[in-house]
């Protein structure tokens, strides 16, 4: 199976309100991409794409030497991919493992609709499923776990977006992500899981921004650090 290019490949971001259309192709598109096999008419709908007449979820579609990632988060847009872009140079690092930053709590509910703030976008409907409460250096902390309301976005699949004392020194400047996991009657927090939003790597991405009551005094020195290119490491 041909693998999709990975996030540090995309070259571009189109805007594609819902309601409108594009033709992307080799030639004579709105959107000309030189190699494609085939011309693809993509319109944007309220909870998903038409893709050439076919109803489609947000997914990624193979176009030849390029990938089409279809992205919908209430702001549809189309973000390229290319194989034969230049290839960057960059270094992923990741704190050590910390046995610690691995916490268990319970969820208090809320059920409260919210707007999450995006890089690319406006404001983004979610749902804040409840409240997590755990320490850390016996400092108690307290976030709000999340599902956003858009389409392509799992049932029942809950994040926390959060900043934290290494937000900017360390750690990627906009937040970190970190997914609830469920045991038992109980969820889990394991920061040494936390990952940086797909905009730490490429412009082109529409990431959820931390809400102010997920800003953290505490350092979490566990999980993925501030990407570094080539330069950075000289």
């Amino acid at each position: 199976m041909r693998r999709f290019p990975s996030v540090l490949s995309a070259v571009a971001r189109h805007e594609l309100p819902v309601g409108s259309a594009m033709r992307v192709g080799p030639a004579e598109a709105d959107l000309c991409l030189p190699g494609m096999a085939r011309t693809i008419r993509i319109e944007a709908l309220p909870d998903g794409f038409r893709l050439d007449g076919e109803v489609s979820g947000p997914r990624s579609v193979d176009a030849g030497r390029y990938t089409l990632r279809l992205s919908h988060q209430g702001y549809p847009a189309i973000v390229v991919l290319d194989r034969e872009a230049p290839v960057r140079d960059v270094e992923l690092r990741w704190y050590p493992v910390e046995p610690r930053m691995r916490v268990r709590a319970t969820l208090e509910p809320d059920g409260s609709r919210v707007a999450v703030a995006s890089t690319a976008s406006g404001p983004r409907p979610a749902e804040r499923a409840g409240w997590i409460r755990f320490a850390i250096d016996g400092i108690a902390c307290r976030v709000a776990a999340v599902r956003l309301v858009e389409p392509g976005y799992a049932e029942g699949h809950l994040d926390v977006f959060f900043r934290d004392a290494t937000t900017g020194h360390g750690s990627y400047e906009v937040g970190r992500y970190v997914t609830v996991e469920r045991d038992g009657s109980d969820v889990v927090l394991d920061f040494n899981l936390a990952y940086d939003p797909a905009c730490a790597l490429s412009p082109y991405y529409n990431c959820p921004i931390p809400p102010p009551e997920n800003h953290l005094a505490v350092a979490i020195r566990a999980g993925e650090m501030t990407p570094r290119d080539a330069a950075q490491r000289h």
